[in-house]
Parts: structure tokens; sequence; C-alpha cells
């Protein structure tokens, strides 16, 4: 009752000032549709910031009640605070063609934040059929290594957005084409979401820990239709588990990448934290072992593949270390370009790998204290390139004919 009560009082003072619709409801949660005034991502993170003193929670639903549409289309990203709920309801968020931003961000990052915060207890859950999906003509895809082209070919260097060649447009991607990104959270859910044709990477976690993702569906083909012509955008990772994450499940995860659908490491290329051409918004600087990563649950990913690169990438590259990786339970589609990769791997130390299915051989040379169990990989030569060793352990791996 007294939760209710200061509810009630916080929308009576806001109807001064921001124009709620009448009859303010009494839900333990806000609603961008209680805000009269402003667009559709002003409305939402209005919803956000009085959630912070208030309810604690957000619904975006399926429809807008003061736009009259059922699409809720945005122009910069949605930024989330510490101890908040974001409840995507049946809804579809799209990013519109002025956006150059993330769908949704921790808000304690961004340009020129250098000095970054750690928040935490952020949730991120749809409830029904939730679509996330990128603009119809992006002015920027790919990441900070890639160059903004109009008519990009396919390759490695180029990749598609509207605002190449314009003056004072960044001609380089980078974090603000991922579509998720959480950093410097402790404490953290996202589940039940589509993402579709976003513009770099999907879901990125930089120095994250505590958290789960789970039942979350991929949907890209490294292209986008601009009068009627298939422009290239590379990249389209599904998943990058960055420096100094921890402790993380990843559950039921399918669907198609355009790059790597997960990728775990991370390369120092001396950025700091808030600049634009870097690929993590948190800065790409490893600061030791509190930038290791450990403790990453893959389970129970069904129908996943990637078009272009690897189902799954453990990369730890220069110093970063990662330690206790599990992957199980996994079928890795036939469409797949490659399937589980481990590279770098002096520098990592406990995987395991349990019941996975692929059509493509495990390669993983050079790997010790890993453990590969009841793995069928459908296809000629062997299974897994791992020599066994006391550390090593494999058992009932097999090649096997469709």
């Amino acid at each position: 009752m007294r939760c209710n009560l200061r509810v009630v009082i916080v929308a009576l003072i806001l109807t001064l000032g921001l124009g709620l619709v009448r009859g303010f409801s009494q839900e333990s949660y806000l609603s961008p549709n209680l805000y009269t005034k402003g667009s559709q991502i002003e409305r939402i993170q209005r919803a956000v910031n009085d959630a912070i003193h208030t309810t604690g929670k957000v619904v975006i639903p399926k429809y807008d009640a003061v736009e009259k549409t059922s699409v809720w289309l945005i122009d910069r990203a949605i930024l989330l605070p510490a101890d908040i709920e974001l409840e995507l309801n049946n809804c579809k968020i799209k990013l519109s063609d002025l956006c150059r931003d993330n769908f949704i961000r921790s808000a304690n990052t961004g340009l020129g934040i250098s000095r970054i915060e750690t928040l935490k207890n952020i949730k991120i859950v749809g409830k029904g059929n939730v679509l996330l999906e990128g603009a119809d003509n992006p002015r920027s895809t790919g990441d900070h290594n890639k160059t903004l082209s109009q008519n990009p070919r396919l390759g490695f260097t180029h990749s598609y957005g509207s605002d190449a060649g314009k003056s004072g447009e960044n001609q380089k991607g980078g974090w603000r084409n991922h579509a998720i990104i959480m950093a410097h959270v402790d404490g953290f859910e996202i589940s039940g979401i589509t993402l579709k044709d976003y513009h770099a990477h999907g879901i990125v976690l930089e120095r994250a820990r505590n958290g789960i993702i789970s039942d979350i569906i991929f949907d890209v083909r490294q292209a986008v239709s601009i009068d009627g012509k298939d422009r290239v955008i590379l990249n389209q990772d599904g998943l990058g588990v960055r420096f100094g994450c921890k402790n993380i499940i990843i559950d039921n995860c399918r669907g198609r990448s355009g790059d790597d659908f997960i990728n775990i490491g991370l390369t120092d290329t001396g950025a700091k934290a808030g600049e634009e051409n870097v690929n993590v918004v948190s800065g790409s600087i490893y600061a030791g072992d509190t930038d290791d990563i450990s403790n990453i649950y893959l389970q129970n990913w069904q129908d996943f593949y990637s078009i272009s690169h690897r189902a799954i990438r453990i990369m730890p590259i220069g110093k970063l270390k990662i330690k206790n990786v599990f992957v199980e339970n996994m079928i890795i589609n036939k469409s797949s370009n490659q399937g589980l990769v481990v590279e770098y791997t002096s520098n990592i130390k406990n995987l395991f790998v349990k019941n996975l299915i692929t059509y493509h051989p495990v390669s993983a040379k050079g790997i010790s204290d890993a453990s590969f169990r009841d793995i069928s990989y459908i296809g000629d030569g062997q299974a897994i390139d791992v020599s066994k060793s006391e550390s090593v352990y494999i058992e009932n791996v097999r090649s096997v004919r469709e």
C-alpha cells in the first residue's frame, strides 16, 4: 500500500510537467503510454528515468496509444540505469533511419564517458513475441575496422552506411552499431528477444558479471535492401563476451549470425573508454587479471550457425586469460561456415565440451586442461583437432555419416 501511494504521488507531480495521460494506473510499473509529450524514445526514456525513484519497472507494450502504432520507432538508445527491469511485452522496437546508436545500452557508458561506474541489477525481459529490428536504411553498419560505403563489395573492409561520404560524419563503424550493450554491470538478465538485421553485433557484454542470457533468436543475412538492391553489411556477430566477463550463463540461443555466432575474447587495441572508433564502449585496454574472463556457461543451443565465420569462437589474444568455459548440449546447424574454433590455446585453462553435434571438426590445437565428451562430428576425417594428454580428457568422440 505504501509503495502504491508513493507511485500515485509521483504521478501527480509528473502530470504538471510532463503531460501524462489521464487516469494514471496504479500498476507496479510505468509505461511510455502514460506520457503524451515527446517522441517515442523520449517517452520511453522518461518512463525509465521516472521508474528509478518509483516502480523500478517499465513495460513497453505492443501498442503505442499516443502515436497509434504497433511499432516503437527509436532514433537513439534506451539507456538503462541500475535497479531497473525493462519488460518488452509483445512489442516491436525498430531503429529509425536517423538512428546511429544501439537499441539498448547500460546508462553508465557512451561517447566521451571515460570513467565508468559499475551498475547493478538490470533486467531486460521479453514476454510473448518481441522483435528488435534494425533500420530500413542504416546510417552505419559494421565494427570499428569497417569503412562505410553506400555500395560496398563483399569483402572484409567496407560495410553499408547512408552516412558514407557525408561531411562531418564518422566514416567507420564501431560499438554504436551493436544492438544491446551491457558494460560494467553486476547482476543482469537479457531474455525472450528476437534480434533481426541489427547493424554490427547482437549482444555485447563488457566487464559484466553474474548474469544470464536466455531464449534469444538471432536473424540476420549480412545485407540490407536499398532501392531494390542488396548492400553488404559486415560483422553481425551474435554474442560478444569481452574483457572482464565472469559468472555468466547463456542458455537456449538459436538462429543465424553473419560473423561469429559467439565470440569470447578481445584484442587490446589501446582504445580508451568512450572513444568512437572502437568495438567496445568500455575501452579495449587490457587492465590485468580483473579483465580476464571466467566461468562462462554456453548451454542448450539448438539450430544455430554462422553464415560466414565460426559458430563458437574462443580467442584469448595477447595477455588475456580465459578459464572455466563450459559448452554443453549443442547442435550446430549444417549451414554454419565453421563450428567450434579455439585459438591462442595456451591462454585457456579448463575448457569443457560435452554433448555436441557438429558438421565441422572441433578445432582446439594445442589445448591443455580440457575435456571433450560425447561429440558427434557428421562428416569425413577426424572429429577433433586435439591431442590427448594427461590434462586433456577425450571420451566418446566420433565421426559419423549423415
